[in-house]
């Protein structure tokens, strides 16, 4: 996932976007943790999205290829 063919960017977009889906679903009521508080399993969904959403923009950021 964090190849070479990436940008600085693109990396960071793809790290941060998996972090961020990770929290959403640990968060979530699909894990069904107890003692979650209310303010994290409503945000849950939220992250989910943007995690999802950052990780497919990370790949609009690739080094453009050298011919020679």
């Amino acid at each position: 996932m964090f190849t070479k063919r990436r940008t600085t960017t693109g990396k960071w977009l793809a790290f941060i976007g998996l972090w961020l889906f990770a929290f959403g679903f640990a968060f979530s009521d699909i894990i069904g943790l107890e003692g979650t508080p209310g303010v994290l399993e409503a945000a849950s969904i939220p992250l989910i999205a943007v995690g999802v959403v950052m990780m497919i923009a990370s790949n609009f950021f690739n080094r453009k290829r050298l011919d020679h």
